[in-house]
């Protein structure tokens, strides 16, 4: 960590003073249409979002951070963008598991009624992390969070074993493949191969969202192999909304 973000970083300070804000990044459909934004965390000063992510655990403050940022991207969002949008906001497995996420849960659906089934809850697959998703309970957790309103996705998958069987057991809504799958694709036919594994593997119970499009050669392979969802920097860099930005989407 820089010595400077080190003197600026004091997680409990970021939260308590709202330091803390949104940028969000579309996500589109085949047609080029946008049909969800995903929330980033930000911070003033800026500091790297793994850097904050990073101290909060080591300090004990995960959990106010993550409910915070939640806070945050549904607060931030545009009340009109939910009729016609989803909204993905990240969320940690120890989140999901620790005791009082079911109150805060409650209280978000209490002063935000109209979230209700708009939100997608993006798992982040952290392997500090991991044995928490093995956990028995944890697909509990995700089966009430569902009932209660909220669609689920799993975040950066990997194509391996582990990860089909995740989705086998979790059946998210969405499923999101990382940017080292989407880069190059145009000129990998390696990578082009996988993704139509997936895409065989999730057609019938899951979206398949691919990250990191930066190129259109990139994009126009990915809509050519079927992939439906697309998310990355050619499409549009992470910004703050407003309901003045309503008519560009």
């Amino acid at each position: 960590m820089k010595v400077e973000d080190r003197m600026s970083l004091n997680v409990s300070r970021l939260i308590e003073e709202r330091l803390l804000y949104c940028e969000y990044q579309p996500l589109t459909n085949l047609e080029d249409m946008t049909f969800a934004f995903e929330a980033l965390m930000r911070s003033t000063p800026r500091i790297n979002p793994l850097t904050v992510i990073k101290e909060a655990r080591t300090t004990g403050l995960l959990y106010e951070l993550d409910t915070q940022c939640i806070i945050n991207a549904i607060s931030e969002f545009p009340n009109s963008f939910f009729g016609k949008y989803y909204l993905f906001i990240n969320v940690f497995p120890s989140t999901i598991l620790h005791p009082d996420f079911r109150q805060f849960i409650s209280s978000l659906f209490s002063k935000y009624p109209w979230i209700r089934h708009r939100v997608v809850l993006e798992i982040n697959e952290d392997r500090a992390e991991d044995d928490l998703i093995s956990l028995p309970i944890f697909v509990e957790k995700l089966s009430i969070l569902k009932i209660t309103g909220f669609q689920i996705a799993l975040d950066d998958i990997a194509i391996s074993k582990t990860s089909f069987e995740r989705m086998e057991k979790f059946l998210p809504n969405f499923v999101k493949l990382d940017h080292t799958r989407s880069k190059d694709l145009a000129v990998s036919s390696d990578k082009q191969q996988l993704i139509s594994i997936v895409l065989d593997y999730t057609k019938e119970n899951a979206e398949l969202i691919l990250e990191g499009i930066e190129t259109e050669a990139d994009l126009k392979t990915a809509k050519e192999l079927g992939v439906p969802l697309f998310q990355g920097y050619y499409i549009s860099k992470p910004k703050r909304l407003s309901e003045k930005l309503f008519e560009l989407y």
